[in-house]
């Protein structure tokens, strides 16, 4: 089994664009880890005080952005075995069946906004494990395809927090507010690894 991770295309030129971890980061690490925490806690609330299907649902998301927290931040390395591979796939697969599963209960007991915020959630996954599993070109057309896609899903979710908070519903506002904080430190993660593999081929 290959263990190593999918290499990138060759970029066409750098960036100079400042990386928060490279330049606060003892703030971006305590940063992130009280933003991890406040979802921690914002989880064990909704096992205790929403629906068993929104709890459930928190699960499985937890899960994807474990893997995917895992998967950015490490990059550079290759996997340590077979076993880490498949485990980490494992994980995955039992995330997107809790998430697709709530979605589709969403859907059947019309909850419109609850639906349409775990598809654009979905989207983001999937735009994700693009990054991750399938790097391309960070400079071309398909790095500025992928990013005004990654700018509209991330706009929707913004809305659906927002009209959460327009409608006193502060408990998902602040849960779809923390989805967002954690899951854009995922993002960065993936644009410091493409901005060192930028300028790695440039100094070389």
């Amino acid at each position: 089994m290959d263990l190593s991770r999918p290499a990138p295309a060759q970029p066409q030129a750098p960036k100079k664009i400042a990386i928060p971890g490279r330049v606060w980061p003892r703030i971006f690490k305590w940063t992130k880890y009280t933003i991890f925490a406040a979802l921690i806690v914002d989880l064990l609330v909704y096992f205790f005080a929403e629906t068993l299907n929104e709890a459930m649902d928190s699960f499985g998301w937890l899960l994807l952005l474990g893997v995917f927290q895992y998967e950015s931040s490490t990059l550079r390395q290759n996997y340590v075995g077979a076993w880490e591979k498949w485990l980490l796939i494992a994980v995955q697969t039992i995330g997107y069946g809790i998430a697709i599963q709530s979605t589709v209960t969403y859907g059947m007991d019309h909850e419109w906004l609850d639906l349409a915020n775990a598809t654009l959630w979905l989207l983001v996954c999937a735009s994700l494990a693009y990054d991750i599993y399938v790097p391309g070109d960070f400079d071309g057309l398909e790095w500025r395809i992928r990013n005004c896609v990654k700018i509209v899903l991330y706009v929707g979710l913004v809305a659906c927090a927002a009209t959460w908070g327009a409608a006193q519903e502060w408990l998902d506002c602040l849960d779809a507010c923390l989805w967002l904080l954690c899951f854009g430190l995922v993002e960065l993660n993936v644009f410091e690894f493409e901005e060192g593999e930028e300028i790695g081929v440039v100094a070389s």
